[in-house]
């Protein structure tokens, strides 16, 4: 100072706290690049998790829905033979009493990534809005359609399957297929008992009971189709937003 080098020494000090300052801006630009960079491999990852549970959802639906159209069908059969004047054919009631009963399958539903996506909020990551928004939705259209499978199976085990107890041969209706083959277990025979279903069901209690159910399968068709353009334009969506 006392040789008047103040001003080379300020100038000096300034740069050093420049360098500095420049030196910790280029660090946090390339930590948040890392940031975003992992931000947007996270975001990779969680769609192509979701693209996989709503691909297998949208077939789990589509088996559900197509199995449920069949007991449909066979419903409104059964209402045909009540509401027509011809003889009945108790093999064929039987038969259709069974694709009510038995031949419907359950909507087995992925919810893994969606629930850990929404549990953990990394839902946050992905950055198209109308893609957030449709999988902000998830939870109103997956109550929606299992609330009519509940109605569906109050009514048909609840109600409807009690009352055939004195109105058809169960026992003579086929073992649903879902069991094991190796089960090993005794064949049942079928039953010597004799019914006749003019009597028992060409009733209007009857037809009322077999309408209502029918009503149900309606519902749930409906429902199921709802839920399936849900998942369709949602699987759009995600995959719209995976990087090739």
């Amino acid at each position: 100072m006392e040789t008047g080098k103040t001003a080379k020494y300020f100038k000096y000090a300034i740069g050093e706290i420049v360098l500095v300052v420049i030196g910790i801006l280029i660090a946090l630009q390339i930590n948040n690049w890392n940031e975003y960079r992992k931000d947007r491999n996270r975001e990779q990852a969680i769609l192509k998790s979701l693209q996989t549970d709503f691909k297998t959802n949208i077939i789990n639906l589509d088996n559900a829905y197509h199995s449920f159209s069949k007991a449909y069908e066979a419903s409104a059969n059964l209402l045909e033979i009540i509401r027509s004047d011809n003889s009945i054919n108790g093999s064929e009631v039987e038969k259709l009493l069974d694709d009510i009963i038995n031949k419907t399958k359950s909507l087995d539903i992925i919810t893994g990534s969606l629930d850990e996506m929404l549990n953990t909020g990394s839902i946050n990551l992905i950055r198209d809005t109308n893609l957030k928004n449709q999988l902000s939705n998830w939870s109103y259209f997956k109550t929606d359609t299992e609330d009519d499978i509940i109605i569906y199976r109050d009514y048909l085990f609840d109600f409807f399957i009690p009352s055939l107890t004195n109105k058809a041969l169960l026992r003579n209706m086929e073992v649903p297929n879902f069991f094991e083959d190796d089960l090993n277990l005794k064949i049942i025979a079928k039953s010597n008992f004799k019914i006749n279903y003019t009597n028992t069901i060409r009733t209007v209690e009857f037809e009322n009971q077999l309408y209502n159910n029918t009503l149900n399968y309606m519902y749930t068709l409906n429902s199921y189709k709802v839920f399936k353009h849900y998942l369709t334009d949602t699987l759009k969506l995600i995959e719209s937003n995976i990087n090739d």
